[in-house]
């Protein structure tokens, strides 16, 4: 076997996710095991409030590191228990971290976590930073899991376009025939799970059960729609340094609806943006969601409704073409860390936009 474990903490902030894959010659790339070690509110406010400037960055965010690594080692460490194996049976760990800035205007992304300590606490040599090496190519850094989405999701006749629903929504382009092609197309979660939290005391609305009992209202989705963002051509990539609570306050009136009709529009903006960023391709074909949305009952509907009124062929949840959706992302950094070791390229230039393909990532070697 080819072990490799994966890693992936993303714009939501709930949980790191961990993957065991396989990627022996005999199974392809297979995902093994998995398991989610959820972060606390208290760590959830200490990636929200890094996420902008303030007060002492620099040593909340060393703090932070070692937190992410504490917390990554006990997640690999029980997976590890579970499944009846040591470290000397993994060949690397694969991290992404906790982005908490997104500038590819200014070329760079931070992922905070303390990968030597990581390296150090289990044992394994871990792959990281794999963004990068993109940005030095004049990359986008964003989104890397469509060159992945090629390799187990992509049909030999049908295209398809797999979206994943995080804190931010992005989507592969996979059209027989085509270069792949990757983008991010605006919000996903994080402004619903924004106001669920400030409105809810809750981590989202679950199920999408507030935005299920209101009505979006038109007026005050054109206002948001009305973001250059969503016009521009790919490759484009974005954040919470775009989307975030200065975002919703673009259209004042949205405060005035009533709470149910306030999710009911912000969630539509997800749905409504997903849709139309897939529709600049012209092409119909299968549309497969992954990620934390794909669990929003309410978000699925209104997707699959825009979809079917668009021409698609349907809409479902990846799980529908063997692909588990929670843990998607992390198996996809698994890959980037066995491409690393293998000294494999990675082409990212239909994606990223980044001038050629390049080896993605860096290494702390465990010490021995």
């Amino acid at each position: 076997m080819a072990l490799y474990i994966g890693l992936m903490s993303g714009t939501s902030a709930d949980a790191i996710d961990v993957a065991l894959a396989d990627f022996s010659r005999e199974h392809g790339i297979r995902q093994v095991a998995s398991l989610e070690k959820k972060w606390t509110e208290e760590d959830r406010k200490v990636i929200n409030s890094l996420c902008v400037s303030g007060n002492d960055e620099i040593h909340r965010a060393g703090l932070f590191g070692c937190r992410y690594a504490r917390m990554a080692a006990e997640g690999i460490e029980e997976l590890l228990r579970r499944n009846h194996l040591s470290p000397k049976d993994i060949r690397a760990i694969a991290s992404h971290g906790q982005t908490v800035r997104h500038e590819p205007q200014n070329a760079f992304s931070v992922q905070l976590g303390n990968h030597a300590l990581l390296a150090a606490l289990t044992g394994i040599d871990v792959t990281c930073d794999f963004r990068a090496m993109d940005l030095a190519l004049n990359g986008q850094g964003a989104p890397l899991v469509p060159a992945f989405h090629r390799e187990v999701c992509a049909s030999p006749d049908v295209p398809r376009y797999i979206v994943n629903i995080g804190g931010i929504s992005n989507v592969s382009v996979l059209i027989p025939g085509h270069p792949v092609v990757g983008f991010d197309t605006g919000p996903g979660n994080t402004m619903i799970d924004l106001m669920a939290r400030t409105y809810l005391n809750a981590s989202s609305d679950f199920d999408g059960a507030c935005a299920a009992a209101g009505n979006v209202d038109l007026g005050i989705l054109e206002e948001l729609l009305n973001e250059p963002y969503f016009e521009k051509e790919p490759p484009k990539s974005t954040g919470r340094e775009l989307f975030n609570a200065d975002y919703l306050k673009r259209s004042p009136k949205l405060a005035d609806l009533s709470l149910n009709d306030r999710f009911a529009t912000v969630t539509e903006l997800t749905a409504v943006t997903v849709i139309n960023g897939i529709n600049r391709f012209g092409e119909k074909g299968e549309i497969y969601v992954c990620g934390g949305g794909c669990h929003n009952g309410h978000l699925m509907r209104r997707l699959a409704f825009h979809a079917a009124e668009s021409g698609h062929l349907k809409l479902a949840c990846t799980s529908e073409i063997g692909v588990d959706p929670d843990y998607l992302e992390a198996v996809a950094f698994a890959w980037l860390g066995y491409k690393f070791i293998n000294g494999e390229n990675v082409d990212m230039t239909g994606i990223t936009g980044a001038s050629r393909a390049c080896i993605m990532g860096a290494l702390y070697p465990a010490p021995k």
